[in-house]
Order: C-alpha cells, then sequence, then structure tokens
C-alpha cells in the first residue's frame, strides 16, 4: 500500500453508505428466510420478470455455484442474494446507487437443492425473483469446501487482489479475485474439530476516490470470491480502488487503473 493510499483510508476515504451502515448481524445469523428478509426490512417485495438470475439449474458442486444477476427496474439501488434452505440463507447485499449498474455475478455456497433468490430496492419499493437450483454435493459443511488457503501469506500479510478494469463506451466491467478461505464455521479440520469462523464481511471500491459500490458479505459467499460488477462513467486511466474487511479484522487494499476493452 502506498503511504499516499494510506493516508487518504485514514482520511476516512472509505465511508460506509446510509443503505449499508454497518455488517447486519441479526440479519447473517438468521437460520429461517423470514427472519432474514425481516431483519433487513424486505419481507414486502412484490415478484417481478425485471430481475434476472443466471444460475445451473443442476449444480455438481455446491461450494462454487456461479451466478449472474441482471437487474432491470428503474432506480435499483441495492440487490440482496438468499440462498432460501441454507444453514444462514442471507448471502450478500450490494449497494449499487452510487455509479454501479445493477450488474453482479459472483460464486456462492448452496447446501441443497433450494429456490435463490434476489430482492431489489428501487423506489421505495421491494422486487423479487426466485430461481431454483438443485445440487449434487452441498457446499456449506464438509463436502465440496474447494480451496481454502489462508487469507495471510508467509510474511503475515494478505494476499493481493487480482484486479481487472476494461472500459467500452462509458461502462467498465470489473472483476474482483480475493484471496480467502471464507470458513462458516461448519467445517471440520483432520483431528475432527470445528474450523472456526472467518469470512469477509465487506467490500468497498472507489472510482477516482468516489464510492461506487459496497457490499456485505455472509457465510455462504464462496472460498475465494470472485466478483463481477459494471461502473458507468468510467474512463480509461481512471482509478479503481478495492477494499475488503473481515470477520477477524484484516483487511486489503489494492488499486489498478482502468484498461480500454
Amino acid at each position: 500500500m502506498t503511504a499516499a493510499l494510506a493516508a487518504a483510508l485514514g482520511a476516512g476515504m472509505f465511508r460506509p453508505s446510509r443503505l449499508l451502515a454497518a455488517w447486519n448481524q441479526r440479519a447473517f445469523d438468521a437460520k429461517r428466510l423470514n427472519d432474514a428478509l425481516a431483519a433487513l426490512g424486505l419481507d414486502r417485495a412484490a415478484e417481478t420478470k425485471d430481475i434476472l438470475i443466471d444460475a445451473p439449474d443442476f449444480a455438481e458442486n455446491g461450494a462454487f455455484v456461479p451466478l449472474e444477476i441482471v437487474g432491470n427496474i428503474p432506480g435499483t439501488e441495492t440487490l440482496a442474494v438468499f440462498v432460501d434452505r441454507n444453514p444462514w440463507p442471507y448471502i450478500a447485499r450490494f449497494d449499487v446507487s452510487r455509479g454501479a449498474l445493477a450488474f453482479v455475478t459472483m460464486r456462492v455456497r448452496v447446501g441443497e437443492t433450494s429456490p435463490l433468490r434476489v430482492v431489489a430496492q428501487a423506489g421505495g419499493s421491494q422486487y423479487v425473483a426466485v430461481k431454483e437450483v438443485k445440487v449434487t454435493l452441498g457446499g456449506c459443511g464438509d463436502g465440496g469446501a474447494g480451496d481454502t488457503s489462508s487469507a495471510l501469506d508467509k510474511s503475515g500479510d494478505t494476499k493481493p487482489m487480482r484486479i481487472r478494469a476494461s472500459v467500452a463506451g462509458d461502462v467498465a466491467n470489473v472483476r474482483v479475485l480475493m484471496t480467502h478461505p471464507m470458513e462458516n464455521g461448519l467445517r471440520k479440520d483432520a483431528a475432527g474439530q470445528p474450523i472456526p469462523e472467518h469470512f469477509i464481511r465487506s467490500v468497498s471500491a472507489q472510482l477516482n476516490s468516489r464510492t461506487v459500490l459496497e457490499a456485505e458479505f455472509g457465510r455462504s459467499v464462496s472460498a475465494n470470491p470472485l466478483i463481477g460488477f459494471r461502473l458507468k462513467g468510467a474512463n480509461a486511466g481512471d482509478k479503481l480502488v478495492l477494499r475488503w474487511v473481515d470477520s477477524k479484522g484484516f483487511a486489503r487494499t489494492d488499486e489498478t487503473s482502468v484498461s480500454v476493452s
């Protein structure tokens, strides 16, 4: 991290928005879908065809289920993701109200065959779309955990994110790979002891020192999170800064320049 970047962070460059002001403990701890929705104030959503969910009908490995969300509702502010039958149904929420488009890609854990739902907030209203995902091997416990390499390298520092940002017109496509175990507390080690929870809780993105995306993650985002999003108003050469903070207080900040597609 450069001295200038560290100073900017110390000056409060990454401030939480009013929509995602703090990690929602009550919602993420809820074991039932209705309780999670109520904790978020998202229990009055109307069904819509204007949220498109692209996820596999059948997933052989529930630990890494790819998901793409496209929101076509004007004025969309947030996109919240749930897997109804997971041990903790609330997966993540993205604030797209300040420069990001209503488009997100990610990988999620699906513990068993379940509806996967996305709830959008727009103009004071709520909308929901649902897709069923059938799972062969559940991804919330011991099975199919995949690569859960440490978030720390041998020096004790967090490993850099891999960020790609390319612009076509005035929209930048961004993909970010974060090295992190994303342990949910359900897996066991070789001695049969539970592996403690350790997962990324919040992610922020800034374009030229202006926050354009914020997200909060729960226990069911896949190990080594891979997310994608789109930013409007971007130009080649713009500086994009990403930051994550996890449940143990570790944090990582990295930056890149937007390139031409």
